[in-house]
């Protein structure tokens, strides 16, 4: 590998490549992660090339509630008959009941054939705490660029553990702040993603050569990091209104981009 006696980057803000700053004054997409946390850092932001096939995923969850006598007045009131079978079943249940033996209820319905309607119907419980996957590979052309992986990929890692705060008590790790640019613009075509925990890196050096420079630094670092938001969205967070057509996308208008010069 060459010799290359450049300075290293700026702490502040960390890109790589470093051909990425000025790819970003010429309207090149790429990926902002900035540290919320009040101490000084090693670099308060990490700027890097949008990696090929992001996924969102966004999902609900839903339960299921019986309704029972509630769902039979229900439908009583939307014009449905009371048979025969439904008062057999009901006095049935009611003598069960009232004599504290339910059993008699279930076997008098079996020897009748009968089934009690119980009204299952869908419950919406919440929806779930997304995670999102970056994979990046970073190849470095020189020893400070390969410099600026080795810091950007022990950044990753450092804040993803917790402090020890106490005897038996730890301090949580920072969150993230993951928004997507286009140029220096946010691009709001791209997901929006709010608050987040980093909670999973996994580092794979030199995948496909044995190169290093001279110094030992591997040419390639591949990182996987795994972000998870820090609690679960409503439509709001994401959108100001119902209206999408009306551009609005997840992300409300641009704002320069900070810490690139």
């Amino acid at each position: 590998m060459s010799e290359d006696t450049n300075a290293a980057p700026s702490t502040t803000t960390l890109c790589f490549p470093e051909k990425l700053r000025s790819n970003a004054e010429a309207g090149y997409a790429h990926v902002q992660f900035n540290i919320n946390t009040e101490t000084a850092l090693e670099a308060k932001s990490i700027h890097l090339f949008v990696p090929q096939g992001f996924a969102v995923p966004d999902s609900a969850s839903y339960g299921s509630i019986d309704l029972g006598m509630i769902g039979t007045a229900a439908a009583v009131g939307e014009g449905g008959t009371i048979t025969e079978a439904d008062a057999t079943a009901a006095a049935t249940k009611g003598i069960a009941s009232a004599v504290g033996l339910e059993g008699v209820n279930a076997a008098a319905n079996l020897d009748a054939g009968i089934a009690i309607n119980p009204y299952t119907n869908v419950a919406f419980t919440n929806t779930t705490v997304r995670s999102f996957s970056f994979a990046f590979k970073l190849i470095s052309e020189s020893k400070a660029e390969s410099h600026t992986a080795a810091i950007i990929e022990n950044v990753f890692r450092k804040y993803l553990y917790p402090k020890k705060a106490g005897v038996g008590t730890l301090e949580y790790p920072p969150t993230f702040e993951i928004t997507f640019y286009s140029g220096e613009e946010k691009n709001k075509f791209m997901p929006k993603i709010l608050t987040s925990y980093l909670t999973n890196l996994t580092t794979t050096y030199n995948s496909t050569t044995n190169a290093y420079h001279d110094d030992g630094q591997p040419v390639e670092i591949d990182m996987s990091l795994t972000f998870q938001e820090t609690r679960a969205l409503t439509r709001g967070d994401l959108y100001d209104n119902d209206n999408t057509l009306d551009n609005d996308i997840g992300y409300l208008g641009g704002k320069t981009i900070r810490g690139m010069d």
